[in-house]
């Protein structure tokens, strides 16, 4: 089945000016802050036990393999509070130059609607539905990734991009994913690789 990661509008990567310390949708070197807003925002902390979101029930980071199937993956954003049928929302892609330095390969933000008009202040009246839902966006990212990089330890795309050395250390296609704020829906997906070692 092809990919249909084509489908999607991708917004650039602008970031404003006039911003302030405010962090901006499409700045994927910053993470939003978890809260409502209401008692202020809360910085992501990467700890795992303090650093739960104080206003929110879900948030956080997890890492799977690729071999995921596509019904447990949307119970998974069920679970995590991620409006899965949506389709307004933006997309925010990223690729990186230095896969080692940086630990992904790229990685793709979506933003709500309600979230780029009410926590960053942007102004989305002329904003058009995307043509898949949040949950499609995400399973055509890995889909994407998996193509690209194939499955297994043994293909040559990541070979030597993590450190392995090809014989006892060999690098596979994984994922990480990361509520960053449930309350406006703010999630992101990138893909990585894990090192399968002999």
């Amino acid at each position: 089945m092809k990919n249909r990661l084509n489908l999607l509008t991708i917004s650039p990567n602008i970031i404003s000016s006039d911003s302030g310390s405010r962090i901006q949708p499409g700045d994927l070197s910053q993470f939003a802050p978890y809260g409502n807003g209401v008692y202020g925002y809360e910085k992501n902390s990467f700890e795992p036990i303090k650093g739960a979101p104080e206003q929110e029930a879900c948030g956080g980071v997890i890492y799977f393999g690729n071999s995921i199937k596509e019904e447990n993956f949307k119970g998974f954003l069920k679970m995590m509070n991620i409006r899965g049928e949506s389709k307004d929302y933006a997309v925010f892609m990223q690729e990186s130059s230095d896969p080692f330095k940086d630990r992904y390969y790229k990685q793709m933000r979506l933003i709500p609607k309600f979230a780029l008009e009410f926590m960053f202040n942007k102004n989305v009246d002329t904003m058009k539905e995307q043509e898949l839902p949040m949950e499609d966006a995400f399973l055509e990212f890995m889909k994407a990734e998996e193509e690209r990089c194939g499955t297994c330890f043994w293909d040559p795309v990541l070979s030597g991009t993590m450190g392995g050395d090809g014989n006892w250390a060999r690098e596979e296609l994984s994922f990480g994913f990361m509520v960053e704020n449930e309350y406006h829906g703010i999630s992101r997906i990138w893909s990585r690789a894990w090192l399968v070692t002999k």
